[in-house]
């Protein structure tokens, strides 16, 4: 699949120089596996882009493939937009500071467009003290907290995990409500409410909405792809699209942050990412060691997919991690801390809740167990 791999890597930017638009009309005329383009493009995240440089090159049938996956993703996204300023002004008329992020406004902010990332869930950022009071609004406008937890899970799951959803119309309108940016058990100690006292104001769809400040964003970008491998082709173009976008960016602000946020290697992984698969320059910065994870992201680029299971993610954050205690507390943590898949599996009464404390790491080994057999069998 070298021609669809290379094909998918070309189109994986926001404008095509003539350079680049000649060697796509070159590729398009290769030999090209169709299917393979389509699945591959979407896992990654890039059928809008890919539907973009592609009109009036790609046979007829699979630009109309792309047509209508375009046309119902941007309907998605105008769906997602309208139910997104409306939680966004509910939130400020009460007096919740709010911060919108990810999905179309990022889409914006990298690409110019709304629609040029695909459809996913709408994205808020709050201080925890306010999550009550965004609850019971988002509860007003028949959102419904999913999973549905009890006072001593949701104690727990405010204090140790980042988010919540949120959802509505059978879960086609999603709300993650955020009030940190990452778990306790991936230490990143950008916290929301530091993000949240320096915030910038753009306009999406005729509207001022808040958002992250640029280095803030940028930053979070680098985190948001360490965390999940970096799995994801769509991540690094939107991180290189929002550099291009950002020539103010202060560089020396943004190493500051990242090394007060235990956060410098993730930052030198993602910018040595932009550096190999788009033409955005980067400043000269420490490089940690990151050209090597960088290529190896390269390597597994199309040969991966889906969520690392945990042996990897500790493994992979032993590396990306700037202190090996972190990396350690994160692996403890991730053992032993409760998170939503515990609390669905058993109902304990609250006076038990510290029992689940010993029931995931039971539950993890017996997960762990099933997956190793089955792919022992399959090996067979």
């Amino acid at each position: 699949m070298i021609h669809e791999n290379d094909l998918i890597l070309l189109i994986a930017r926001r404008e095509l120089d003539a350079e680049r638009r000649s060697e796509l009309r070159r590729l398009v005329q290769q030999e090209i596996n169709w299917d393979y383009l389509f699945a591959t493009a979407q896992a990654h995240g890039l059928l809008p882009l890919l539907h973009k440089h592609l009109t009036g090159l790609a046979p007829t049938h699979f630009l109309s493939r792309l047509k209508r996956e375009s046309v119902a993703n941007s309907q998605n996204v105008l769906h997602l937009i309208a139910k997104q300023l409306r939680v966004y002004k509910l939130f400020k008329e009460n007096g919740i500071p709010v911060a919108l992020f990810k999905g179309p406004l990022l889409a914006q902010m990298a690409y110019g467009e709304i629609s040029l990332r695909q459809a996913g869930d709408i994205d808020v950022l709050i201080n925890r003290r306010h999550f009550e009071q965004a609850r019971a609004l988002l509860e007003s406008l028949g959102y419904e907290m999913s999973p549905r937890l009890t006072p001593a899970q949701l104690a727990s799951h405010l204090s140790n995990h980042c988010e919540l959803q949120f959802m509505r119309d059978e879960w086609f309108t999603v709300v993650d409500l955020h009030w940190d940016l990452a778990p306790r058990s991936f230490v990143f100690k950008l916290h929301g409410d530091e993000v949240m006292s320096r915030l910038q104001t753009v306009s999406l769809a005729g509207t001022t909405v808040e958002t992250f400040g640029a280095e803030d964003l940028v930053l979070y970008l680098s985190m948001h792809g360490a965390k999940h491998l970096w799995r994801r082709l769509e991540w690094i173009v939107s991180l290189a699209e929002v550099l291009r976008a950002t020539p103010q960016l202060n560089w020396d602000l943004l190493g500051q942050r990242a090394e007060k946020a235990h956060a410098s290697r993730m930052l030198a992984l993602g910018l040595r990412l932009v550096e190999k698969f788009s033409d955005v320059s980067i400043p000269v910065l420490e490089d940690l060691g990151m050209q090597r994870m960088a290529d190896q992201v390269h390597e597994q680029l199309f040969n991966t997919f889906g969520a690392a299971d945990s042996t990897e993610t500790n493994l992979y954050n032993l590396r990306i991690m700037d202190r090996k205690r972190d990396a350690l507390m994160s692996t403890l943590r991730a053992i032993f801390v409760p998170t939503l898949p515990d609390w669905q599996a058993v109902a304990l009464p609250a006076p038990l809740h510290s029992l689940y404390y010993a029931f995931r790491p039971l539950r993890l080994s017996a997960a762990y167990t099933t997956s190793l057999w089955r792919r022992m069998r399959r090996d067979a």
